[in-house]
This record gives structure tokens, C-alpha cells and sequence, in this order.
């Protein structure tokens, strides 16, 4: 009986550490560098602009967009010091 559990502690850790990594590696894609990231429409309301202008922008090159999984994101400190610069 302690070899059973004993033998299925091991397995429970070993879940836990995999799953503790895939954690971490999934909040660095969130949080690349530390570095918070919006979405588009969080990113537009933060802006007070439309969706067509945050667009014209990432192609100019106003806001450099990250692409993640289809889908579009800015980062916050990104955001910040354009606004600083405008300001």
C-alpha cells in the first residue's frame, strides 16, 4: 500500500511542476518582458480613438501591434509613452 502511495504522490508532484511551468510560460506570453499587453478595443477606449485609427496607426507605425494566437495586442508601456511623447 505505501509503495501505491508513495507512487502516486510522485506522479501528483511531477503534475504539479508541469503544471506550475506551463504557468509561467503562459504568463510570459501574456506578459512578455513583464510587459503588459491590450487589445485592440482595450487599446482603442485607451486612446479614445476608433478601431480604423488604432489600424492606420499599427501601419504607419505609430503603435507597433503583437501578434498573438490571430489575434492583435499593444503593450501598455508602449501606450504610455506615446502618450507622454504627445503630451
Amino acid at each position: 500500500m505505501d509503495y501505491f502511495k508513495e507512487f502516486f504522490k510522485k506522479i501528483e508532484d511531477l503534475i504539479d511542476n508541469k503544471l506550475n511551468q506551463f504557468e509561467c510560460k503562459l504568463a510570459e506570453m501574456y506578459h512578455p518582458g513583464g510587459k503588459e499587453l491590450m487589445t485592440r478595443d482595450e487599446t482603442a477606449e485607451y486612446f479614445g480613438v476608433s478601431l480604423g485609427t488604432l489600424n492606420n496607426w499599427s501601419k504607419s507605425g505609430v503603435l507597433v501591434p503583437i501578434n498573438f494566437g490571430g489575434r492583435v495586442y499593444y503593450t501598455r508601456d508602449e501606450i504610455q509613452a506615446k502618450l507622454r511623447l504627445a503630451s
